[in-house]
């Protein structure tokens, strides 16, 4: 525990200075949120953008606190514990007796030691360690407009994070699309970006509304034109 207070305390500003950058991140993240909720037509655009914006302050107080308790520790609680570490201890002397010299060495009469009988070896287990299942990544047709993250069956919980790419000529804004129980088989989209990507994070959306089952998702890249090319699909299972 004084290690680490002493860590903390070494290096506070910079954790500091973290958690200063975190809150204006989530905060920036949270303005960004309210702007698409504002502009969102359907209802799970609205729900995904105000989840978005509730978990950016949420995440924003957290990295107050946490910050707030790094610089308690570095300011208050690690003097005190430099004033406890200084306080001298007397060392206590164990005082040996003073042993009694003996007239001569008593006769050791030798023991027979028992033949030991060797143990059986025994036969090793052999553990099989099960082959992880491959990972298949979406088919998508154009490198451009295609998504890397979820893969091909994946079972999502919660906040689910989607990557990929979204840069064709003339990018304009690209979106995704929600296809299964709870959209009656029909697309839906469930956000949208006017930010160009390229192999990265092209937004995170909370499935928690979903009712559990099989669904598919789909990335579209429109260009200036209003044309786009074969968007990029993906199967996964959705689970509670």
């Amino acid at each position: 525990m004084t290690t680490l207070v002493k860590l903390v305390s070494e290096y506070y500003v910079w954790l500091i200075g973290a958690c200063i950058l975190g809150i204006l991140s989530y905060i920036a993240r949270a303005i960004v949120a309210h702007r698409e909720k504002g502009r969102a037509i359907f209802t799970l655009e609205k729900e995904a953008a105000s989840s978005t914006r509730l978990r950016s302050i949420g995440m924003a107080f957290v990295l107050l606190i946490l910050g707030g308790a790094i610089y308690f520790t570095a300011i208050y609680l690690e003097p005190n514990l430099d004033l406890e570490t200084k306080t001298e201890v007397t060392p206590t002397v164990l005082l040996q007796p003073t042993p009694t010299p003996t007239t001569g060495p008593p006769t050791i009469t030798p023991t027979p030691r028992p033949t030991r009988t060797p143990r059986p070896t025994a036969t090793p287990e052999v553990t099989l360690t099960p082959m992880p299942e491959p990972v298949v990544l979406p088919n998508c047709p154009d490198s451009r407009a295609r998504l890397t993250s979820p893969t091909v069956n994946a079972v999502l919980k919660g906040a689910v994070e989607f990557r990929g790419s979204a840069n064709i000529d003339d990018f304009q804004f690209y979106k995704l699309e929600l296809k299964g129980e709870a959209t009656s088989g029909e697309w839906q989209t469930i956000f949208t970006e006017e930010t160009r990507v390229a192999d990265g994070v092209l937004g995170v959306w909370d499935t928690s509304a979903l009712p559990a089952g099989a669904y598919t998702f789909r990335l579209v890249v429109v260009d200036k034109t209003g044309n786009y090319p074969e968007p990029c699909e993906v199967q996964v299972t959705i689970e509670h």
